[in-house]
């Protein structure tokens, strides 16, 4: 191969270095269909080549380990989101030892302002109108199941004696 410089694999599949096998498959996939050469552009097909030696060396575990041993920080132009040389992010510390929870108001204090106009630190009671709950009815024979049969019983004894009577 000709003289190129080190390409992340990590950083053009655009997957963490700590990814899964499966999150690699799934970049490797997205990128394949969207930059194959047949199916794009003519620059496409050095990208393609890119994509696809990044996956042969992180589809192989073996190798992927081989790679992070020897590369523990790719960086340069192209290392993309997760590289080495991106500085870890420390939260500063707070200024204040005050919490959220003491700038909070009292809940009588809330009740206590006016409606028209809110002071800092009032929290809204929002105000629920629900239905009264539903108080289950007791179950009457007409609404059971035995009802529609006794009924169906009647008619089917009226039907019979019409039968019957209409022979005679």
């Amino acid at each position: 191969m000709p003289n190129r410089t080190q390409v992340d694999p990590y950083a053009v599949l655009g997957v963490p270095r700590d990814a899964s096998p499966l999150q690699v498959a799934r970049a490797h996939r997205r990128l394949a269909k969207r930059y194959h050469p047949d199916l794009g552009a003519e620059g496409d097909t050095e990208r393609m080549r890119r994509i696809n030696e990044a996956w042969a060396l992180l589809s192989v575990p073996a190798r992927r380990a081989e790679f992070d041993r020897s590369h523990p920080l790719v960086a340069g132009a192209t290392a993309g989101h997760w590289a080495g040389t991106r500085r870890p992010i420390h939260p500063s510390a707070p200024s204040t030892t005050r919490s959220w929870a003491t700038w909070r108001a009292t809940a009588a204090e809330t009740r206590a302002a006016p409606r028209t106009r809110r002071t800092p630190g009032e929290v809204q009671i929002p105000v629920t109108r629900r239905p009264p709950a539903r108080q289950p009815e007791a179950a009457s024979f007409r609404d059971s199941g035995w009802a529609a049969l006794f009924v169906a019983a009647v008619l089917l004894l009226l039907l019979l004696s019409a039968i019957v009577l209409g022979r005679l």
